[in-house]
């Protein structure tokens, strides 16, 4: 069955026919089937069709799909002769630790430090590169440790967070139509109990981005943790402002610097795992860093993070 075999993508083409990606030693070449597993996809154009129409009413680009105890990330493209081929991306069935994704310890120590209780973390890198699957392994990993609530906002929802984490933990996931929507469902959520953990799934629309910002300043008991797209810190940073520059120019450089609390770029297929990182704790040593922030000059942040990595290298957590 597919389940027993190991591959990170599923593409189904509209006869039913199907590729296999990133199956081991192949790269990024495209597997053909094994004949065994043919039963399991010459069915999937006509269920995944009806999901997608079913879905409709959500307005959805991508969506969670399950078969045979495999969980997808479901999206779909329409050819110049109207046949779709559907791209299901593989999800984990479990939420892996912090420690077991070959991050430095010394950054998952930082990340699960007791201050680290608010402020904005944002998982960069490009596109596949582990960010959903740190993300969520730190919602959860704080919630084991010190309780209290999360919620998720996700289009779709990826790994499995619902529930309880710990004896005193619980995360509620959702969700969302559009990050358009998102300022209403955050709104929602602190009416009933404010979380102590907000997961923004993904940051890729003006939206998403001023309400990032927005909701990291409204407590300091509230971590805001979301992931975006970006080679590098200052591309990672600039495609955050820039967007949201567009619905509030005079106040995003000036919410960024007040609550960044971190950026990691990663890539966990990498044998360095993290790329490039800028962590700034709440204290008056991050000061000129947050300066830089307020006036957007993201390009000189690479002394900064330079003699960062320095310390941690001779210091460990306590040189941050």
């Amino acid at each position: 069955m597919l389940s027993d075999l190991s591959f990170t993508d599923l593409i189904v083409f509209p006869d039913g026919t199907a590729r296999l990606k990133g199956c081991p030693e192949t790269g990024q070449q495209l597997v053909t089937m094994p004949p065994d597993c043919t039963e399991e996809t010459k069915d999937l154009p006509l269920l995944l069709a009806k999901e997608l129409i079913e879905r409709a009413s959500f307005s959805c680009n991508t969506f969670r799909f399950h078969q045979h105890g495999i969980f997808y990330r479901v999206a779909v493209v329409t050819d110049i002769d109207g046949g779709q081929t559907w791209f299901l991306r593989r999800l984990p069935r479990t939420v892996p630790t912090l420690s077991s994704l070959g991050l430095p310890s010394w950054l998952c120590e930082w990340f699960l430090l007791p201050e680290q209780r608010f402020g904005l973390v944002l998982l960069a890198g490009a596109q596949a590169c582990g960010k959903t699957t740190t993300a969520s392994s730190l919602v959860a990993e704080r919630l084991k440790i010190y309780g209290g609530h999360a919620v998720t906002f996700e289009n779709p929802a990826e790994l499995p967070l619902g529930g309880k984490w710990g004896e005193f933990g619980f995360c509620f996931q959702t969700h969302i139509k559009g990050e358009d929507d998102l300022a209403v469902h955050i709104e929602r959520a602190h009416l009933y109990a404010s979380p102590n953990i907000i997961y923004i799934g993904e940051i890729h629309n003006k939206f998403s981005a001023i309400e990032s910002l927005r909701v990291a300043l409204g407590s300091r008991q509230q971590l805001v943790i979301a992931t975006i797209h970006g080679i590098d810190v200052v591309a990672a940073l600039e495609r955050l402002i820039n967007w949201a520059q567009e619905i509030d120019a005079g106040n995003a450089c000036e919410n960024l610097a007040n609550s960044l609390l971190a950026i990691v770029v990663q890539d966990l297929e990498t044998d360095s795992k993290v790329q490039q990182f800028l962590l700034l704790p709440f204290n008056q040593d991050s000061a000129g860093v947050r300066a830089k922030l307020r006036d957007k000059q993201f390009v000189n942040l690479a002394d900064d993070m330079r003699a960062l990595r320095n310390r941690i290298k001779t210091s460990g957590v306590k040189g941050i």
